[in-house]
């Protein structure tokens, strides 16, 4: 029996490749797949592996859980030496057997053809040698899913391409050539059955998403049909966006996609160096543009490392990407993994990595260690407080008197961000408020409205704490106005909702930086947020 293993990152996630060999086998070979973690106690694993004696493990490897399966095979192998241990994926595809002790075959490249190939090797008790094999006919690739019990709580991968129309330096994907496309009517059979089942995020796993514009189009406009309570998540190329593309995602129904866009840097001699096709300008029309209506959730990427990327250029690439204020930022470092040009190139560049995995940079001709380690500092900050949120329309208004990446250097050094959520809140207002320079007034209420917009009032900093004489004049304004009783009665509102007044109009002035005068009444109830003027 050949036992096909998968070792996720976390219980949420699922593999499509042990999913696919499994469906392509099943009906000729004795096999099963099972799914662990990487925070699973390794005993518990190699135990449950066990169980169910096997004659072959075969084990997806990936850079997150290379680490993990070295511990693994050993286990396994010693425990029981008579057991076959396959390896497959990514992370083994430049791999010689010398390097793993305890297994026995490494299949290289796309698994379906090779893993059969190995089975018929097996039934027949022949030896098995890897050739090279054609790329896999995704007219045949099953559905990963079929007949399996769907969990609403776990993300659910799909691929509907293979390859990458691009040559990314430092991507592993630069070794294919062209991009395969997986029928429409099968990619919509198979989207429909997940809609149906109602799972909650289904991420594609296409390296770029929109690279045919129509196809893309086409699958966005059917999820935008299909989809009941599904996310969906693509990787999208930001060159190839076009007024098409951005139309079709921003009539959508509000986060109903998620997209992740890698800018990477926009230092035109980096993107030539990592040999990275872009157009600066369209990249930063289409982006704006996409936000503008926005209804997708938007991620994007940078990535600290690259060649010609010194400190100062990088805090450049970083500023024009959070001023296009996304949902989230992502700070990513480099990883210089095997078979890319960038880690052939490594010499050239004078690169210094980690040799385990995720291989990542500590240095190069252009970025020292030390602000390598200043930007891990502020990526940190960015995460806790940029991409959480926490303070959303004030940071609207520091922006506008300082660079985004100048305001997280400088807090960078000050923060504590390994303190509780409260804390940190509070420890994050003394430090603006004794090392900047902005309108007292303005800035303290904008820190109170987003501290209220998402937490009870004690996380307020003692100097923004509402007063008795406040809370009276609250209470007293929310029996008096009547524009808020879509949320609940008076009482009610008092008792579940947050509530404050302000001198000035917080939405008017963060969208159009005017200060309008006056007391406006804001009830944060549940997810709503409530604007009264008071007379």
């Amino acid at each position: 029996m050949i036992l096909l293993v998968a070792i996720n990152s976390k219980y949420v996630h699922t593999n499509l490749a042990v999913r696919y060999l499994y469906q392509l086998c099943k009906e000729n070979y004795p096999c099963e797949y099972v799914e662990f973690n990487i925070n699973q106690s390794l005993h518990d694993v190699i135990y449950e592996i066990l169980s169910k004696k096997p004659e072959y493990v075969a084990i997806s490897t990936y850079i997150w859980n290379r680490s993990y399966v070295e511990k693994l095979v050993e286990g396994l192998k010693k425990a029981q030496k008579s057991i076959k241990i396959i390896l497959g994926g990514p992370e083994v595809y430049f791999d010689s057997l010398d390097e793993w002790k305890f297994v026995d075959i490494i299949i290289r490249g796309e698994g379906e053809y090779p893993f059969l190939d190995l089975c018929d090797h097996i039934a027949a008790g022949r030896q098995y040698t890897q050739k090279e094999y054609p790329p896999f006919d995704l007219n045949k690739l099953p559905f990963a899913y079929k007949d399996e019990k769907l969990d609403q709580s776990r993300i659910y991968y799909y691929e509907s391409s293979r390859g990458c129309p691009f040559r990314c330096s430092y991507c592993l994907s630069s070794i294919e050539k062209g991009v395969r496309f997986v029928p429409l009517e099968k990619v919509f059979e198979e989207l429909d059955y997940l809609f149906k089942k109602q799972v909650r995020l289904i991420k594609f796993v296409d390296r770029t998403f929109n690279a045919n514009k129509e196809r893309a189009i086409k699958i966005i406009e059917f999820c935008k049909q299909k989809s009941q309570a599904t996310q969906i998540h693509f990787e999208i190329d930001p060159t190839l966006l076009d007024s098409d593309i951005i139309t079709a995602i921003n009539t959508s129904k509000d986060n109903l996609f998620r997209l992740e866009i890698g800018l990477q840097s926009f230092n035109p001699q980096t993107l030539d160096a990592i040999d990275r096709f872009y157009d600066i300008d369209r990249i930063d029309k289409n982006l704006k543009k996409l936000m503008e209506n926005k209804k997708a959730i938007v991620h994007l990427d940078l990535i600290a490392g690259l060649p010609y990327e010194d400190f100062l250029s990088f805090k450049r690439s970083l500023d024009k990407t959070i001023l296009y204020f996304a949902d989230e930022v992502q700070l990513g470092f480099l990883k210089m993994l095997k078979g890319t040009k960038i880690r052939e190139e490594a010499a050239k560049y004078n690169y210094e990595f980690f040799k385990d995995p995720p291989y990542e940079v500590i240095s190069n001709s252009f970025i020292s260690f030390e602000e390598i380690y200043e930007l891990k500092k502020i990526e940190d900050l960015i995460d806790k407080i940029y991409n959480r949120q926490y303070l959303y329309f004030t940071l609207r208004y520091i922006f506008q008197k300082i660079s985004p990446s100048e305001f997280f250097e400088k807090l960078s050094s000050k923060v504590n961000s390994n303190l509780n959520t409260r804390e940190f809140i509070k420890e994050l207002y003394r430090v603006i408020k004794e090392n900047f320079d902005f309108d007292k007034d303005v800035f303290d209420s904008l820190f109170r409205f987003d501290i209220l917009r998402r937490f009870p009032e004690e996380f307020l900093p003692e100097e923004l704490a509402i007063s008795g004489e406040e809370r009276e004049k609250i209470r007293q304004a929310i029996y008096q106005a009547t524009s808020y009783q879509d949320l609940r009665e008076p009482k009610e509102i008092i008792r579940r909702s947050r509530a404050c007044i302000f001198g000035f109009d917080i939405e008017t002035f963060i969208e159009d930086n005017k200060i309008e005068n006056g007391d406006f009444l804001y009830i944060f109830f549940e997810e709503k947020v409530k604007k009264i003027k008071l007379q």
